[in-house]
């Protein structure tokens, strides 16, 4: 049997939570879908793949915006129109017309069609008033002891900003290898890329790199180009492009004889998440062919996963081959390794 004095504490108890309930319940975004079914939670964004709804219960949703038959937020939104219609930050209010929703700041305008809205919260880079920026970082090394002794550190960062119709990159990486306390290996790679679209899916671009590599005879090479691309897939799941264009090189050697040379240049850029989001694959390509010799290739190239830790955190592994077609005398064409390392993102 419940004591008395606990029943009564408890009865006290139960306005107040039950208020609690109802008050959580009414600060809530609703969706009602064109089957009858109807969500609660917090609309994050509406963009062309789609609608993105928190919920409490399932996380982050994303829902084919075909599928939402209208909707209510309990706080303004920042919807976009198409076509340059307009802007405006509002609730939205259920409609009872087929795929439509009211607006709570402009009673006067009829119920808006669902498909005249283009975003909502849009990005920076999504309604054009500037950049989203990226940051990675990733450290990888090994150390060995015993019959040999090795070390190895590789180091690499990289920055990514993405507009409505341009995006730029930057990367540097540095790699230093010894093995019984003498230096094996000692070099480093800084490039710069921009690329602006001139349709959805076509863009031109321009890139720079500059490296150094003295145990492949390399003392300096600079390269320059330009030339036109392909974004054939950008979206959360998956991204892939391709470009190609001319490039001006020039190399300053250790030993052998300096050369410059005009050259085909091409490049490759593809991710995608894994069922789940568990693991994200990458490959990415970066060449030039010398124009006077086709013998003459370089190729960087690096092919691996991420798999997310915690937020911001994740592990990689990747591969990692550097080609020289023809390459200084007493070296080999190509360079590989396996590196493991830890990435932060912010």
């Amino acid at each position: 049997m419940i004591p008395e004095a606990l029943f009564r504490h408890a009865r006290r108890l139960l306005p107040t939570a039950l208020f609690a309930f109802l008050a959580m319940s009414v600060h809530a975004d609703e969706i009602v879908l064109t089957n009858g079914d109807r969500l609660t939670g917090t609309v994050i964004s509406k963009t062309p793949e789609g609608l993105k709804f928190k919920t409490p219960y399932a996380g982050v949703l994303r829902i084919d915006w075909r599928m939402v038959e209208t909707l209510t937020t309990d706080e303004p939104v920042d919807v976009m129109l198409r076509s340059n219609e307009g802007r405006l930050d509002t609730r939205l209010q259920r409609s009872e017309e087929a795929r439509t929703v009211r607006l709570a700041e402009a009673p006067e305008v009829p119920p808006l069609k669902l498909d005249r809205i283009s975003y909502l919260n849009p990005t920076p880079s999504q309604s054009g008033e500037g950049f989203e920026y990226k940051w990675r970082a990733n450290v990888a090394g090994n150390s060995v002891s015993g019959n040999s002794e090795t070390t190895q550190l590789a180091v690499e960062t990289e920055m990514n900003a993405v507009g409505k119709t341009s995006r730029y990159s930057l990367r540097i990486k540095a790699e230093e290898r010894t093995d019984h306390g003498v230096e094996s290996a000692s070099n480093y790679l800084a490039s710069a890329d921009r690329d602006w679209f001139v349709t959805k899916k076509n863009f031109i671009y321009a890139r720079t790199t500059v490296e150094r590599d003295p145990y492949r005879d390399l003392s300096t090479r600079a390269s320059a180009g330009s030339g036109y691309g392909l974004q054939l897939i950008d979206n959360d799941q998956t991204g892939l492009s391709v470009k190609g264009g001319l490039e001006l090189v020039r190399e300053n050697r250790v030993e052998t004889d300096d050369q410059n040379y005009p050259a085909i240049g091409w490049g490759v850029n593809y991710r995608h998440w894994l069922i789940g989001r568990s693991a994200e694959f990458f490959h990415q390509q970066d060449g030039y062919m010398n124009a006077r010799d086709s013998r003459d290739v370089t190729l960087k190239m690096r092919t691996g996963f991420r798999l997310p830790i915690v937020e911001r955190l994740s592990a990689q592994v990747q591969g990692v081959l550097d080609w020289e077609g023809l390459p200084a005398e007493g070296r080999k064409s190509a360079d590989m390794s396996l590196q493991f390392g830890v990435g932060y993102e912010w």
